[in-house]
């Protein structure tokens, strides 16, 4: 670090390396050294818009400029472990996007060369940090709904047909709408509720035929202190259908409901009363930015260490498995799911 500012370099600029940029640019102290991108326009688009120094397609120049303390990987999910590896290996400090990688043995070879080179990794699950949930992980903790045992998690959107070369579509590339969007409710939900045992999935390629990668999956997961949760996650809505997510965690003193198409985005039933929250100044990619340049700078741990990321990779591949076996699939898995 110079003149007292974090040098960071943005890899991928697409739709979630934009989210990253627009948030980046905001936090104090940070300098925004260069953006890389496969397509050198679109790199070009983003120094022009957000502020950076340099942009461009040469990943090896950029990330070993003395100036860059942080690289932050926002690209497809299949590129993670070598740009990931390459970065340490240059001595940055990386944030990279959930899923850590498709293969345990690729996140764990991440996690291994961070700890070796005493450099920082950590993962973006961003409901860690979003208002809404961070204050239902808060009251869950607190006692508010008694000992949490019965959880429902929705997540359901179109097809993502706005990523480059349609990668979704391929299972050896983002491993299908489990493994690429659910892992944001199985994050949260070991986060409260602690570590899965066991996982039984259905699903499949409804809509779009010609993919490899599933496009619905409904999980059931059992904890290891006894709790249950439904998770679903769907590509399969139409077009014009707005991004959709809730939660709803069940205990027994009250229920807590997470829903992002109603106003009161926390509602609390408990104690013969319903109190009803909305937050919140900040987003959560901002707060998980701020957290993870917070621990650089601190030299602390980060707050979703790569093991973390890694222990909820293992239950959206579990489900993975146990929708192509059609049999219930025990943890820990012994072997890589995608080839």
């Amino acid at each position: 670090m110079s003149g007292g500012e974090t040098g960071v370099c943005l890899v991928g600029c697409g739709f979630i390396g934009l989210t990253h940029a627009e948030r980046w640019r905001r936090i104090p102290g940070v300098r925004l050294v260069a953006c890389v991108d496969l397509e050198k326009e679109r790199a070009e688009f983003f120094r022009e818009k957000y502020g950076f120094q340099e942009s461009g397609n040469d990943l090896d120049r950029f990330i070993s400029l003395d100036k860059v303390d942080i690289v932050d990987v926002c690209t497809p999910t299949y590129t993670h472990k070598d740009i990931v590896l390459k970065c340490l290996e240059h001595g940055k400090h990386v944030i990279v996007e959930k899923p850590i990688s498709l293969k345990l043995s690729d996140a764990k070879e991440m996690i291994q060369k961070a700890e070796r080179s005493g450099l920082k990794l950590m993962v973006a699950h961003v409901l860690r940090f979003w208002g809404e949930y961070v204050l239902a992980k808060r009251l869950i903790t607190d006692g508010a709904i008694g000992e949490p045992s019965v959880a429902r998690a929705y997540r359901q959107s179109p097809f993502p047909s706005w990523a480059w070369e349609n990668w979704h579509d391929y299972l050896n590339k983002g491993g299908g709408v489990f493994v690429d969007m659910s892992i944001h409710d199985v994050d949260f939900l070991r986060w409260c509720l602690g570590e899965v045992e066991e996982v039984y999935a259905q699903g499949g390629t409804y809509v779009r035929r010609n993919a490899s990668s599933h496009d619905y999956t409904h999980a059931l997961l059992k904890f290891r202190n006894g709790a249950i949760a439904y998770v679903e996650g769907s590509w399969i809505m139409p077009e014009d259908y707005p991004f959709t997510t809730f939660l709803e965690v069940a205990g027994a003193r009250g229920i807590l409901q997470v829903d992002n198409q109603s106003t009161a985005s926390v509602s609390l039933h408990s104690s013969g009363k319903v109190e009803r929250f909305t937050p919140f100044e900040r987003d959560g990619y901002y707060l998980e930015l701020q957290a993870f340049l917070d621990s650089v700078i601190r030299d602390t741990p980060p707050p979703v260490s790569g093991e973390e990321g890694l222990r909820s990779l293992e239950v959206v591949l579990a489900a993975l498995k146990s929708v192509l076996t059609r049999e219930p699939v025990k943890l820990p898995l012994e072997a890589d799911v995608i080839g």
